[in-house]
Parts: structure tokens; C-alpha cells; sequence
């Protein structure tokens, strides 16, 4: 019997100085379920994309689903657009910093996710998590590496559905912060489950 491809999960090392990212975290957890494979990717410009190629020719997935933290989200944030502009002041992991640099020359203003936006959220929303949708990914290493992820997956021609999703900061992470929540892990676990599950059905069966 033919074993399917299996969804690939991506998530970030800590940044900002921290210690902790709870998306590789959700990477460890989820590393062992059946039909996953995962990959932490470095938040380095640089890097992370070339990180995400090598993933995917690794495990030949039939599907990639991306996660970055939101540290100021208490929702899961789908994103529906990917930009070709980085902006942000901050500096990544190896301390760039790409304040109005276009992504890629001659290439679109934004690409759409690689999958739908509606079927994520409704999923996601019937397994009990705080979802909505967002149009814009920020502009440091997340929006980064999707831009980079999808315009590889356009130019190439590949059949790889492929979406990034923002989480929030675990509860621990925001303790401090008035009339904050977070997620936590077992919540985002559970709620990232629901969605492979899902994907890997109307894969199968699409």
C-alpha cells in the first residue's frame, strides 16, 4: 500500500532575543503525528527561504502549512496575502535589517495564499480556536518567507497548496500583559491537528 505524502508544518526558532517561540514548539509536538512532517526554520532573511526549499524537496509534501508568532494577536491570524516588501526596523537572527527592501525584482506587488482562506478558518473555528483573517503579515521574516515560499511555488510551476498562519504568544508569554490570553499549546496543538486532518481528507480526496 502507497504511504500518502505528508503535510509539511513549519514553524520559527525564538527571536527578539527570546527564548522561546511556541511554533517550534508546535513543531516538537506535532513532529510524531501521523502523516506530518515539520521543519523550525531560522528568522534569518537570508536563510529561511532557502530553509523551506530544502524541507520541501526533503519530504515532498502534499501540502505546507507555515506558522509564525503574532506577539501582539490573541487570535490565530490566516493570511491571506503575501507582500513583496520587507519593512520592518527589527533585526533578524543575524542581526539585518530590511527596512523598505523589495523581496523579489520584477516579480508581483502580492501573491495570494496557496490554498483557501475560508476552508482554514472554518476548520480551525469549529475545532474551538480564536480565528480570524488578516490581510497583511507584517512586514519582517514571516511575510518573508511566505512571499518567498509562494513566488518559488509560482515560478516553478509546483502543485503545492501552501498557506502561513500567525499564532499567538503562549499565556505565559503575555502573563504580564493586562486583558491578554495567548494560546496554549495543547489548544494550538489541537487546533492545528484539526486542520491537517481536514487537509489531508479533502486532499485525498480532491
Amino acid at each position: 500500500m502507497t504511504v500518502p505524502p505528508p503535510v509539511l508544518l513549519t514553524g520559527f526558532e525564538p527571536f527578539d532575543g527570546g527564548t522561546v517561540n511556541p511554533t517550534a514548539l508546535l513543531m516538537e509536538r506535532m513532529a510524531a503525528a501521523e502523516g506530518v512532517a515539520t521543519a523550525v526554520l531560522p528568522v534569518e532573511y537570508g536563510a529561511c527561504a532557502a530553509a523551506f526549499r530544502a524541507a520541501v524537496v526533503q519530504h515532498q509534501p502534499m501540502a505546507v502549512l507555515s506558522f509564525g508568532m503574532a506577539g501582539r494577536s490573541d487570535f490565530i491570524l490566516v493570511e491571506q496575502l503575501a507582500w513583496n516588501r520587507d519593512e520592518s526596523d527589527r533585526p533578524d537572527n543575524a542581526g539585518v535589517v530590511r527596512a523598505g527592501d523589495t523581496i523579489a525584482e520584477d516579480a508581483p506587488a502580492a501573491y495570494g495564499a496557496g490554498m483557501p482562506v475560508p476552508f482554514l478558518v472554518r476548520t480551525l473555528a469549529a475545532a474551538g480556536m480564536p480565528v480570524v483573517i488578516s490581510d497583511h503579515p507584517g512586514g519582517f521574516v514571516c511575510n518573508h518567507l511566505f512571499y518567498q515560499a509562494r513566488h518559488w511555488i509560482e515560478t516553478e510551476g509546483l502543485d503545492l497548496p501552501m498557506a502561513f498562519l500567525h499564532v499567538p504568544p503562549l499565556p505565559e508569554q503575555v502573563a504580564d500583559e493586562t486583558g491578554r490570553h495567548g494560546l496554549s499549546l495543547d489548544r494550538l496543538e489541537a487546533g492545528v491537528t484539526a486542520l491537517v486532518t481536514a487537509l489531508r481528507q479533502i486532499l485525498a480526496e480532491g
